[in-house]
């Protein structure tokens, strides 16, 4: 077996369930690594205030000095009880995006480096936000006047949500008009798809790099979990990586092993065969 001393892991879709949730099985077996000596990582697009329930989730009531996680793709990193900024999308970059997301008539969302996530009212697309908001409670949305005001904090990014069909939509569009001033994250999800528009070089694989240097860690001793295109960075520069059952055949194309689907706690399984944990 190579010998791996990082286990990085993609969430939705892949660590946690199709509902969001991780199931009690991976959280034992992740603090079962934990207190063996081994970093983990979550590596996801959410941003800080979902990873940081995720986080408590796993810890429990215990401090685990070796489990972080980068968010929005890169742009924070949280260490404990502190979260790191990297780089956030060019203002130049938000002003071009808005404007297309408002001709498509959806809600431009802008996560401000404040943490809070304001957006402009859209008649067309005010009922997917709604629901948005409303399945975050934890997350600080703010309803803005005009445009003006939503660029008025410092932002780390700009995104939509939408049906699937839409979201593919503003993609292309978004690629067409900032080529590469951005990274563009197209997420279609089951319950809505997500569009992000991040600095060019606010993704995974780069941040995920950086750290794993920074902790003494090759790429070669990292072990990681995926199942979507903004994993892809990654599965193209480590060599030791899982596609979940449930991943996209592109993701499952470059893996170095498959584990079982995420609804069935693929991770955990996986972990549990690879490295003999066997607690419950």
């Amino acid at each position: 077996m190579p010998d791996l001393r990082l286990i990085a892991s993609d969430i939705d879709g892949t660590l946690a369930d199709d509902q969001g949730e991780l199931a009690p099985e991976t959280i034992v077996t992740l603090r079962a690594l934990l207190r063996r000596g081994m970093s983990v990582v979550l590596v996801t697009g959410l941003n800080p205030w979902a990873v940081r329930r995720y986080l408590a989730h796993i810890s429990g009531e215990d401090s685990f000095p070796e489990l972080r996680a980068i968010a929005l793709n890169g742009i924070f990193l949280l260490e404990g009880e502190a979260l790191h900024e990297g780089r956030f999308t060019p203002p130049e970059v938000i002003r071009d995006t808005i404007p297309l997301l408002l001709e498509e008539g959806h809600v431009p969302l802008v996560f401000g480096a404040d943490g809070v996530t304001r957006y402009v009212p859209v008649p067309a697309g005010m009922a997917t936000v709604e629901a948005l908001v409303a399945s975050r409670p934890y997350q600080p949305f703010v309803q803005v006047a005009d445009v003006a005001e939503l660029l008025a904090t410092p932002a780390a990014l700009v995104s939509m949500t939408g049906s699937a069909e839409a979201a593919a939509r503003v993609a292309e569009r978004l690629q067409a008009v900032l080529g590469e001033r951005a990274y563009i994250v197209h997420q279609p999800g089951l319950r809505r798809s997500w569009v992000e528009v991040n600095h060019r070089e606010a993704r995974k694989d780069v941040a995920l790099l950086a750290l794993a240097a920074r902790l003494g860690f090759t790429p070669e001793e990292i072990l990681y979990f995926g199942d979507s295109l903004n994993d892809l960075p990654v599965f193209e520069k480590v060599p030791h990586v899982v596609a979940v059952e449930n991943a996209r055949p592109e993701i499952k194309a470059r893996a170095w092993r498959l584990a079982p689907p995420n609804h069935a706690a693929g991770v955990a399984r996986f972990l549990q065969e690879l490295f003999g944990v066997r607690e419950r």
